[in-house]
């Protein structure tokens, strides 16, 4: 015989998780990208060292690469919270529907 199998829909998918974790990702990649370049407006190409390759890589493809992701992480990170909250929105229904069978 088949078990009826009895979840809640809040903690199913832990949809908040990573939806927390996909925006601070892309918080962080963003904030990254900022500070690469107000970086690159105070170093110029004369440094040396880790000056310079910081320079050098704040004007390369890798930093708009950067940016990039960071924009992708926010936009997948706003999506999760949408199916968060939907999901909510669904065990409410689902308890209202349970405690009215109940009774």
């Amino acid at each position: 015989m088949i078990k009826k199998r009895v979840f809640a829909a809040k903690g199913d998918f832990k949809t908040g998780i990573l939806c927390k974790l996909s925006l601070l990702l892309g918080i962080f990649l963003v904030l990254t990208y900022i500070i690469l370049k107000i970086s690159s407006f105070f170093i110029d190409k004369s440094g040396t060292g880790f000056l310079r390759d910081l320079y050098y890589y704040s004007n390369s493809p890798q930093a708009e690469a950067t940016l990039a992701l960071g924009v992708i992480s926010l936009a997948v990170g706003v999506i999760f919270y949408f199916f968060h909250c939907q999901f909510a929105k669904l065990a409410e229904i689902a308890e209202e529907i349970e405690n009215e069978e109940i009774k």
